[in-house]
């Protein structure tokens, strides 16, 4: 074996996956209150940042929401005509963003070539640029700026923001290219103009050149201890008026930038604060060369419904209604993600229309919270969805345990959380064997929420299995607290029911924070065990995942805190993506597969992965990860899985869960017409080598996904690049079927040749 193919193999072995291709499936009729929700698998929506972008080339403005609490970027095409607004989610735009972004993240085309180009914050608090390219109907995108660096005098330095900043991105000096406007990150109350010097210098449109041209844009400064602003107040000389009182606050300012008189090319402000639930509208009465806000509304917009949202809304432009002037888009801006609780998660997404009419000044006047808000499900912050049939029909039906439903806030200050309210939803399966449909049939089912006092039971994870023996799905729920309680099913065989709570803190059992339970006979002996996951957001608890095996009998099982694996297969779901350890938030899901007992989990970052048991390392041991990314993107933070046929065609679906809220649902399939809308391929590479049966025990056929080349060749390497004898037992224009059956348990690379010479490779798990 060549050195450099060995090097390369030791390098590229953590990228490998042995996944599948997987479809999101986006039209699986879901109804709530009589109504057929549009785009009901969206995943749920927390912290929307709002951007126009042109997908689908038809001359509309689309949609890009990216949710600062799932770091997730989603695409809604405008369905819409002339003063009736109407978006449709359109997953398929969803793989062309880049898969790194964090925080948030904005559309703005800065090079004036037709083309959206983001903008988006880096972990070290820089602003990074990708440029969009468009070929066809495919968009794509590639980082042009690590970071955008400005100069001031003769000191050169990068511009500064932060998660809870939003800095307007537009031409505020009217030549023609994108300047920046950003609060001051020091500390202080004024406005900080980056200005885009690129084309006054000569450089190509591609180019972004900022200088640091004012200290103190509009003259303005916010006041420290409310949500005022002092007018005239800010000096370049003095940055900091005393007079003005208070001490230095947090960091949060949200900013929007548009001409309050049409026509004008003179930028006028709309600006939140991350303690306050209001906005403020500042009128630039100065010109394009200096800025002098002269007008405050403290409670815009005054002259209709003041915006009100907690907490620190934020505001975005988009032509939602077709007619030529930007509305407004407003969402709470202070990410749940980072303090629990803190804003509102449900109905987040408020909608200001343009009502200027032939007036030359822009007005906006409130239309409500149904636009995007009463098409989606979304239960609040942190959906646990799990797939059961609680009728006992054959139809798999849907139960969404919640962190909670935001009800007041905290002190942002402190990062104290706010108060939330915890419970279940149950969504009946109305279809049948081959189409589901979901409708909604109660939004606390079996009174959950009367034991979430005072934030003492919230964050629920719901489970279903028989622990007594009398044949019937008991339910066992897990917490924030790290706990389970047993709910003994008093209901009937044609329907379950959980009146009350059985045994609280069940065996004493805690596992650290966010216990989410699985029910599952591991070890096969008749008795249902326990599989129970944690977040590890304690920070002194371990995110693993703990096996309780029941030594209790049919009608009496019995754990104990002192039998449990609590490293159970080796499995971590850490985040390490940005070389610090954080929380995990694994929750297991256990399916039998061609014989097999597999495991899935979601994890923090939203990856969901695959594990393979092996019975004989239930007690200790380590179990192979089969896939470090089903379902071939993130669907947001604290993702969790569960996985049914429910469409009864032999394939696995699986129904998602996220910090969002919402749910999403993938499968192993295409799903007919007849029950899908909107079939997106997540993950096709239709030129990679495709490995059957992965994992194998005996043999395995090898073959290119696209089907129009043949193998020639076929190798087996060990992870340390060392060649293995390798056995074909055939080679014809099927594919290449290779003898593993000598093989020892682990993981293999397999490398194959076609017959132009192009080689491929793919990872395969031997199990015994």
């Amino acid at each position: 074996m060549k050195p450099v193919l060995k090097l390369c193999l030791l390098v590229l072995f953590p990228l490998f996956t042995i996944a599948q291709t997987k479809y999101q499936i986006n039209g699986v009729k879901v109804v709530q209150h009589g109504d057929t929700l549009r785009n009901a698998w969206v995943g749920g929506l927390n912290n929307p940042v709002f951007s126009p972008i042109d997908l689908n080339q038809d001359g509309l403005m689309d949609m890009f929401i990216y949710d600062k609490a799932g770091w997730k970027a989603l695409s809604f095409l405008n369905t819409g005509t002339v003063g009736h607004p109407s978006f449709t989610y359109a997953p398929q735009y969803d793989r062309m963003y880049p898969s790194n972004l964090r925080d948030w993240a904005v559309i703005r085309d800065y090079n004036r070539d037709g083309v959206g180009d983001i903008f988006a914050l880096t972990m070290n608090s820089d602003i990074q640029v990708y440029k969009g390219f468009r070929m066809g109907n495919e968009l794509s995108y590639s980082l042009i700026y690590k970071k955008l660096m400005y100069r001031y005098g003769p000191f050169i330095d990068h511009i500064w923001t932060f998660s809870d900043n939003m800095p307007v991105m537009m031409d505020v000096d009217g030549d023609g290219d994108l300047d920046i406007l950003a609060p001051d990150v020091n500390g202080g109350y004024s406005l900080d103009y980056y200005q885009n010097l690129a084309v006054d210098s000569g450089y190509s449109r591609d180019s972004l050149v900022f200088t640091l041209a004012d200290q103190c844009w509009g003259r303005f400064m916010e006041n420290g201890n409310d949500c005022n602003v002092t007018l005239a107040a800010c000096k370049k000389e003095l940055l900091i008026d005393t007079s003005i009182g208070g001490s230095l606050r947090h960091q949060g300012g949200a900013c929007y930038g548009f001409h309050y008189v049409r026509n004008s090319s003179v930028t006028s402000l709309m600006v939140a604060d991350i303690y306050c639930n209001t906005m403020k509208f500042l009128r630039n009465m100065g010109d394009t060369s200096y800025s002098d806000v002269q007008f405050v509304d403290t409670l815009f917009p005054s002259y209709n419904v003041p915006i009100n949202l907690s907490l620190f809304p934020a505001v975005f432009g988009i032509d939602a209604d077709n007619d030529g002037f930007d509305d407004l888009m407003v969402a709470p801006f202070a990410s749940n993600a980072n303090v629990t609780s803190q804003s509102e998660d449900i109905n987040v997404v408020h909608y200001y229309h343009n009502n200027g009419g032939t007036d030359s000044l822009n007005k906006f006047q409130y239309q409500g919270d149904t636009l995007i808000n009463n098409s989606i499900v979304d239960v609040g912050t942190e959906s646990h969805p799990v797939f059961f049939d609680y009728n006992n029909d054959g139809l798999m039906d849907i139960v969404i345990g919640r962190f909670g439903q935001f009800v007041s806030p905290g002190n942002p200050a402190l990062g104290s959380p706010g108060t939330s309210v915890s419970g279940l939803y149950l969504y009946k399966n109305i279809g049948n064997d081959s189409v589901p449909i979901f409708m909604l049939i109660d939004t606390d089912w079996n009174n959950l929420s009367a034991y979430d006092v005072n934030n003492l039971y919230n964050g629920l994870y719901p489970a279903f299995g028989d622990l007594d023996g009398d044949g019937l799905p008991d339910m066992v729920v897990g917490n924030f607290a790290g706990n389970i309680a047993f709910f003994h099913n008093a209901g009937t065989a044609s329907l379950a029911s959980y009146p009350s709570m059985t045994k609280p803190n069940w065996f004493g059992i805690h596992v650290g924070n966010d216990a989410s339970p699985f029910i599952y006979d591991v070890n096969g002996d008749g008795l249902n065990d326990l599989v129970i996951g944690s977040s590890g957001r304690s920070g002194g608890d371990s995110a693993t995942l703990r096996y309780y095996w029941n030594f209790g009998t049919a009608d009496s099982p019995m754990f104990s805190v002192d039998s449990v694996n609590r490293f159970f297969g080796k499995i971590e779901v850490w985040d390490q993506s940005f070389g610090v350890v954080v929380e995990g938030f694994s929750n297991p899901c256990i399916v039998r597969e061609n014989g097999s007992l597999v495991l899935y989990s979601g994890s923090q970052r939203g990856i969901t992965y695959k594990y393979a048991i092996n019975p004989d390392s239930l007690g200790h041991g380590t179990f192979i990860m089969l896939d470090s990314n089903v379902l071939g993107i993130k669907p947001g933070l604290r993702s969790n899985v569960s996985v049914a046929d429910i469409n009864h065609d032999g394939r696995n679906d699986y129904l998602v869960g996220n910090i969002r809220g919402g749910i999403m649902l993938f499968s192993d399939t295409a799903w007919s017409s007849n029950s899908t809308t909107s079939v997106t391929t997540v993950a096709v590479d239709h030129d990679q080598l495709q490995v059957f049966p992965n994992p194998a025990k005996d043999r395995v056929l090898c073959r290119i996904g696209k089907g129009t080349e043949q193998l020639l060749t076929a190798q087996i390497y060990d992870l340390l690049g060392s060649a293995i004898a390798t056995n074909i037992m055939q080679n014809d224009e099927n594919g290449i079927v290779l003898a593993v059956g000598g093989l020892s348990e682990g993981i293999y690379i397999i490398q194959a040749g076609d017959r132009n010479g192009k080689t491929y490779q793919q990872k395969i798990a031997i199990i015994k």
